[in-house]
């Protein structure tokens, strides 16, 4: 074998490892659905790079796959982002600010307790 050979092979099981690694990084991290996007995402890589670097064939069969695999990432992206849409739209409806009754009832509160000295523990006049 030569040294090149040897550098390739190196290469290939360094890549390999980091692939294997970050899919572990993502079990905890992602819903079934999408790590099952992201393996079909590095089929595809797979794929491509053994067509661009080692002259592999590739088929009609393996193009068609490769463009439904993307199409289904595109449309499954886009219910993921479309889901996301109404509950962003509801959680600014949240109570900001305060009604004027609220406001009201915190002003008679203040002037009608007696203020205490929290140190003595003594209300002051």
């Amino acid at each position: 074998m030569s040294s090149g050979a040897i550098v390739f092979i190196l290469l290939s099981c360094t890549l390999a490892v980091f692939c294997n690694v970050s899919q572990y990084l993502c079990i905890g991290r992602f819903s079934a659905v999408s790590f099952q996007v992201l393996g079909h995402m590095k089929t595809l890589c797979v794929l491509t790079l053994g067509w661009l670097l080692f002259d592999s064939e590739l088929t009609f069969k393996n193009i068609m796959g490769m463009v439904l695999a993307v199409v289904g990432m595109v449309i499954y992206s886009w219910a993921v982002e479309l889901e996301k849409q109404p509950n962003a739209k509801t959680l600014p409806h949240s109570k900001n600010s305060l009604t004027e009754e609220e406001i009201r009832l915190l002003k008679e509160g203040v002037e009608n307790s007696p203020l205490k000295d929290i140190e003595l523990g003594q209300a002051k006049v």
